[in-house]
């Protein structure tokens, strides 16, 4: 009899005693990411911002041979990449006509990012669980409706809600091929996009202003709350 209560003590102790299993990571604030691939500190999220629109902004002076999906989804996901992406020399070296922002780029955290590696677009409502890289819940691309469904927070239908490296959408369910259009907001009144056609036929970068936009004989792409087509402005999950 006293050799089981003295078992049973130890067992007890051992219990106690021994290390929680590791948990997962979290996803505290529903996003659809794990904590720790968040940008949380106001500076870093303004250096991200500002990183991803030069970089963005820099294709249409000079194309990145690196840039491979030529269309305006791969021009979002190239800028975000690149502007997650380490600053190393060698970075600095494929990018010679960038003229980086002043402030440095973001410390935390950096690409590939933690837990999720490269496959750093969502594709799938929901919040983070482990196994939604398995699952391929998070990939490697995102078409632009999921960038704009899964990656991105709404800020408004005025520019006066977004800064310079947030996004802008729109729909047309009509078009042919993609009905959805995705650009960089610069700042200032100007935006920088792919037309989403092949090089073959005539697709380009262009930079230019909401105001050349608003006189766009399409009324479908002004950028006006009355048009059905614009979605709004929005910003990177990753940063809001």
């Amino acid at each position: 009899m006293l050799r089981r209560n003295a078992a049973t003590v130890l067992l007890l102790v051992l219990l106690w005693t021994a290390p929680a299993q590791a948990a997962g990571p979290l996803d505290s604030t529903g996003s659809g990411f794990p904590d720790d691939t968040l940008i949380t500190n106001p500076s870093e999220r303004r250096s991200f911002r500002l990183w991803f629109a030069a970089i963005a902004e820099a294709q249409y002076t000079a194309q990145s041979p690196e840039w491979e999906h030529l269309d305006c989804s791969g021009l979002l996901r190239f800028a975000y990449v690149q502007a997650l992406s380490p600053k190393t020399p060698e970075w600095f070296s494929r990018f010679p006509f960038l003229q980086a922002p002043r402030e440095r780029p973001p410390a935390e955290p950096s690409y590939p990012l933690p837990h999720i590696s490269r496959s750093v677009f969502r594709i799938a409502p929901g919040s983070y669980e482990p196994g939604d890289v398995e699952a391929g819940k998070l990939v490697g691309m995102a078409d632009t409706r999921e960038l704009m469904q899964y990656n991105s927070v709404y800020l408004g239908h005025s520019p006066r809600a977004a800064e310079r490296g947030d996004l802008m959408f729109y729909r047309h369910p009509l078009a042919d091929g993609s009905g959805w259009h995705s650009m960089v907001y610069l700042g200032d009144g100007m935006v920088v996009y792919h037309t989403g056609a092949t090089p073959e036929e005539g697709g380009e970068v262009r930079l230019l202003s909401l105001d050349a936009l608003s006189r766009h004989p399409d009324p479908s792409w002004h950028p006006s709350p009355d048009n059905p087509h614009f979605l709004g402005f929005f910003r990177w999950r990753i940063i809001s």
